[in-house]
């Protein structure tokens, strides 16, 4: 049976917005499975700022920029995307009252924001922030610790150990560290001072998993000059992260 002309755009015009619908999805899986860099002017624009006075015992306020490696696969819902990190990545320090922000920033997708207090003990850590997107959805998570944990001794040396336990929402997090060595790290033909500390901790409840960091801690800059991180979490959204910082100057760019 012949098809007439003025039937034919009928019969064609689904066949043409299932194609459209392909090629949007084919474009949005080619857009989520990679990380869009972040660069240092950028990184300082957004999470730098000079509005409160710098606080005794911080780390210099500024971006730290760092040589990134590793690789994260990301859940929201039935959604899975599997994507490279770029090859740097910033840790910005902003004065915040009684201490500072640390907000790393390993991609336009994937931040992660820490609000630190400093005490005579050491830093304890009070809030995080943690933004995870795909294709520019996703969400941010504000949390504050209850208790607020202690996740840098004031002193440390080889051997200490201490455990961080807390409450984020309904989640709990169990972290034991301990100082492993002693040792020093060039950088950019510096040599750097650190201690290698190691923390393991445990996630349970609505987000489960786990998390284990190797951190080249300098006590001089009060900053990470090495860090390497697994993280496994799966529940309302999933994460899978292998990646390792390595600081390329030892003093921070001006945040803007």
């Amino acid at each position: 049976m012949n098809v007439s002309w003025l039937a034919r755009p009928i019969v064609y015009i689904p066949v043409v917005i299932a194609l459209v619908f392909v090629g949007l999805g084919a474009w949005w899986w080619s857009q989520a499975g990679s990380s869009t860099p972040v660069s240092e002017e950028q990184a300082g624009r957004e999470y730098g700022s000079d509005s409160a006075p710098a606080v005794a015992g911080a780390p210099a306020s500024g971006v730290w920029t760092y040589r990134a490696s590793g690789d994260e696969t990301v859940g929201l819902g039935p959604v899975t995307i599997d994507r490279d990190l770029p090859p740097e990545a910033q840790i910005v320090v902003r004065p915040a009252p009684q201490g500072f922000w640390r907000t790393l920033v390993f991609s336009e997708e994937h931040v992660e924001a820490s609000r630190l207090r400093i005490t005579p003990k050491g830093e304890y850590l009070d809030e995080r922030v943690t933004t995870l997107k795909v294709t520019g959805f996703g969400r941010d998570d504000r949390e504050t610790l209850v208790p607020p944990a202690l996740v840098y001794p004031s002193a440390m040396e080889p051997g200490d150990t201490w455990t961080e336990r807390y409450m984020l929402d309904k989640v709990r997090v169990v972290t034991r560290a301990r100082v492993l060595r002693a040792d020093a790290v060039e950088v950019d033909g510096a040599s750097v001072r650190v201690l290698v500390i190691e923390k393991r901790g445990t996630v349970a409840g609505p987000l489960a998993g786990g998390r284990t960091d190797r951190i080249w801690w300098s006590p001089e800059l009060r900053m990470p000059v090495r860090w390497t991180m697994q993280t496994t979490l799966d529940g309302f959204a999933s994460l899978r992260l292998d990646a390792e910082l390595t600081l390329i100057r030892p003093a921070p760019d001006p945040a803007s």
